[in-house]
């Protein structure tokens, strides 16, 4: 478990439980980090994707779109982007290198 260092003081930190890792060869050598992102009144499934191309998937995009709106209003998708970024590269799996994006042609999708 991971809780989230946001760029600016909150009430309730958000918090990330990852559940899987996966390589992703087909997309440019990258990683896709599994897991479970909340707040103590928000708790949903997401999918980080790091490497060339850096993307955050909610899956409440779709099943819960009005409790995920109510999340990033309260943080901001960019900013919760950063945190996730910022938690997972501090830890085993960036010491690992399996957060390491390319040199050249990073790019953040968000």
């Amino acid at each position: 478990m991971f809780v989230l260092d946001l760029d600016r003081e909150v009430s309730a930190s958000p918090y990330f439980v990852p559940h899987s890792l996966q390589r992703n060869l087909a997309d440019g050598d990258s990683w896709v980090v599994s897991g479970t992102l909340g707040d103590g009144w928000y708790e949903g499934e997401i999918a980080l994707e790091t490497g060339f191309c850096s993307r955050i998937t909610f899956a409440d995009e779709w099943f819960a779109p009005s409790l995920l709106k109510d999340f990033l209003n309260r943080y901001g998708r960019e900013e919760i982007h950063r945190a996730l970024i910022r938690a997972l590269d501090s830890s085993a799996f960036g010491a690992a290198g399996a957060l390491s994006p390319p040199p050249r042609g990073y790019r953040t999708t968000v």
